[in-house]
């Protein structure tokens, strides 16, 4: 092979594509080059695909050498497509399958003068950067066949008229967003609304993220939120939606399979066999007024001085097969999604409403749990678990229930047996701890209404109890059946300060939850040191939380042939899945609780609201504002110094929901 020049321009495959770089220095088995892109290489002689015969001057120091590298690369990039690679290709397509450079040379200067070294280099560059007429090879280039090329031309053409019709689109997004032109939207506009709208769900989860992310750049959107803004502003979007309620719904729909299988269930005539009547059971529900998907009922029953406790928790595993279209849907989705303006169920509403929830009147199958005590000091007797068949005679909400406890004698001891477990469970090291939630509800997405739900009713209380129970005795059955299960574990002990706090302080929430110790699921039976239990799962809300019905089906599997419905390595696996779209969904109801509370806040244009001094940040101080159950850090406090736990008037200002930016500052 020639060898080049010293300070020649040559071309060099790098990844297989074409580099200019400068001769430094020549040896038989590699040459010494300076990149264009300011480095030093060594290149084997085989690299080399071009001796461009162009010599750059000695003179020129590296960074000089680097820019006249770029203009040439420029200058090449420019000048390609005036080559007429077409015509060359006619010249071989049909006769040979594989051409040399120096062929392509021959038939381009065939008929004309001496071909200079720069017209000899954009030969070059053009025909090594085509495809659709030649195609790179090891020996040469490839002549592409008739129909290959009609092909890429066509694919070529479409992607031209796409590229046009996207900047026809960006342009239109910014002339919306600068309020030139109303925000009118047609067929052409639509596609690229849908492209925005999935990138912003999904952002880099989304396929065509890449593609997105370029046009929104061109069309100067820059961040997440002002897409959002775009999206609502030409109506594509409501008011108030925003991408975590948005991903949710269009991930959560329910499949058309899905819909026929809850269909043939309506449809299908009831099948009770095998379940224990149980219907002459007085049980009932208690929930809040709001509650539409009900998974639990209980009931008690007196038998001289013993007294037994039924917990019946809604048979889903009855209705929804593993495997099935609806139990694979369920799993998709981990649970139900609870947003201020909208619930986003795990199952389809009719299947809930007709099939699952323990509607009062309606008969459902159940798995019940009958726990029989003493009735002179609670002592636990015995406990067993039964499929059965109740009918709930009424549903119930807590101040109902409230009320009918204090005043009827079965009441009166429900309450007793149930305050004797929760002090049994004190006694055990549980700690105990009852804050306040924050319920926002929506309606018609005008209607904001924020208040305070304290959960501490007798009701509360007994309900509480009865589902702890429930799944503090299904802990202990499947530890000693030996049956796998989601074992729910807190083995931390409890800081002795925690024990220490006031209840009735205001800072009391903030400082009470930096005690609260994380739970975490295991395989084996563990203690539970905040609830006070020897053993915990969870599997009280079948309806509305997957590895609730995992539990449900696993302790019914082995109650019906003494078999397991999952192994250990299925349950791990499963909970694998589960838990990253529960932590999804956990982020997106807390993002969406906060984007409401500052709506409210907003438009309620609040002065004087009541907070306390809770912390000392980075920036300055935080506030905890009772009324809202929220801490913000204080913004312009003028550099003021304030005591933990001073009480402060305070005004909210700067609130931007869509962003979740919320500010306060004194009044």
């Amino acid at each position: 092979m020639n060898f080049p020049s010293i300070n020649e321009l040559i071309a060099y495959r790098k990844r297989r594509e074409p580099t200019l770089g400068v001769v430094l220095s020549v040896h038989p088995d590699k040459f010494s080059v300076f990149s264009e892109d300011g480095k030093r290489y060594d290149v084997e002689p085989k690299k080399v695909a071009l001796l461009t015969g162009i010599t750059v001057p000695e003179t020129l120091t590296e960074s000089e050498k680097k820019l006249e590298m770029r203009k040439w690369r420029r200058d090449l990039e420019e000048k390609k497509e005036s080559v007429d690679l077409e015509t060359l290709w006619q010249c071989v397509v049909g006769e040979q399958e594989i051409v040399s450079f120096e062929e392509i040379l021959d038939l381009y200067s065939s008929g004309t003068e001496q071909v200079s070294s720069k017209q000899r280099l954009l030969l070059f560059w053009a025909v090594d950067k085509n495809t659709v007429y030649l195609v790179r090879a090891e020996d040469g280039y490839l002549v592409r066949s008739q129909e290959d090329v009609s092909k890429t031309l066509r694919a070529l053409e479409l992607r031209r008229e796409r590229e046009q019709k996207a900047q026809v689109a960006v342009n239109w997004v910014r002339s919306v967003l600068s309020g030139e032109i109303p925000s009118v939207v047609d067929e052409n506009h639509r596609e690229f609304l849908e492209l925005i709208e999935r990138y912003v769900m999904d952002l880099d989860g989304y396929e065509r993220a890449k593609e997105a992310k370029a046009f929104l750049y061109e069309a100067g959107v820059k961040e997440v939120e002002l897409a959002v803004e775009f999206l609502i502003k030409t109506g594509f979007w409501k008011k108030d939606d925003d991408p975590e309620s948005k991903k949710i719904s269009f991930h959560f729909k329910h499949s058309q399979r899905t819909l026929e299988e809850v269909k043939a269930i309506l449809n299908a005539q009831e099948d009770f066999a095998g379940l224990t009547d149980r219907t002459d059971l007085d049980a009932f529900s208690v929930d809040s007024e709001t509650t539409q998907d009900i998974d639990d009922a209980i009931s008690l029953e007196t038998r001289g001085d013993l007294v037994t406790l039924g917990v019946h928790i809604s048979n889903v595993a009855h209705f929804v097969n593993r495997g099935s279209f609806l139990d694979q849907g369920a799993l998709e989705r981990a649970e139900t999604v609870y947003f201020p303006e909208q619930r986003v169920d795990m199952f389809p509403r009719e299947l809930v409403s007709q099939k699952l929830s323990l509607t009062a009147g309606d008969l459902r199958p159940a798995l019940s749990l009958f726990a029989t005590f003493k009735k002179e000091d609670s002592t636990l007797i015995d406990y067993r678990f039964d499929t059965t068949v109740i009918r709930v005679s009424k549903n119930l909400s807590y101040t109902e229930a409230t009320e009918i406890f204090d005043q009827t004698k079965w009441g009166n001891l429900l309450v007793d047996l149930t305050d004797s477990l929760r002090s049994e469970r004190v006694e055990n090291g549980a700690f105990i701890v009852q804050l306040p939630e924050l319920k926002i509800r929506v309606r018609d997405r005008q209607e904001i209404s924020v208040s305070k739900d304290y959960m501490d009713s007798p009701a509360h209380d007994v309900v509480s109890e009865c589902m702890i129970l429930m799944n503090r005795l299904s802990a202990d059955f499947f530890g000693k059946n030996e049956i796998p299960a989601l074992f729910r574990s807190q083995t931390q002990e409890i800081d002795p300060e925690a024990r220490e706090l006031d209840p009735g302080d205001a800072l009391f929430p903030v400082r009470v939850i930096k005690h609260l110790k994380p739970s975490f699921v295991t395989f084996v039976p563990e203690i539970h040191k905040s609830l006070g239990v020897a053993c915990y799962v969870q599997m009280t809300s079948p309806i509305r939380r997957y590895t609730d019905l995992l539990m449900q089906r696993q302790l019914i599997s082995w109650l019906g042939e003494q078999k397991i419905c999952y192994s250990e390595s299925e349950l791990e696996n499963i909970n694998t899945r589960v838990s990253l779209a529960t932590r999804e969904i956990k982020n997106a109801q807390r993002s969406r609780h906060r984007y409401w509370l500052i709506r409210y806040l907003l438009e309620k244009d609040i002065k004087g609201a009541t907070g306390y001094v809770s912390s000392k940040g980075y920036n300055g101080f935080n506030v905890y504002i009772p009324e809202f159950l929220i801490e913000l850090a204080l913004s312009n406090a003028g550099g003021r110094i304030f005591d933990i736990g001073s009480e402060l008037s305070l005004s909210v200002w700067g609130s931007d929901p869509l962003r979740r930016r919320i500010r306060v500052s004194p009044a």
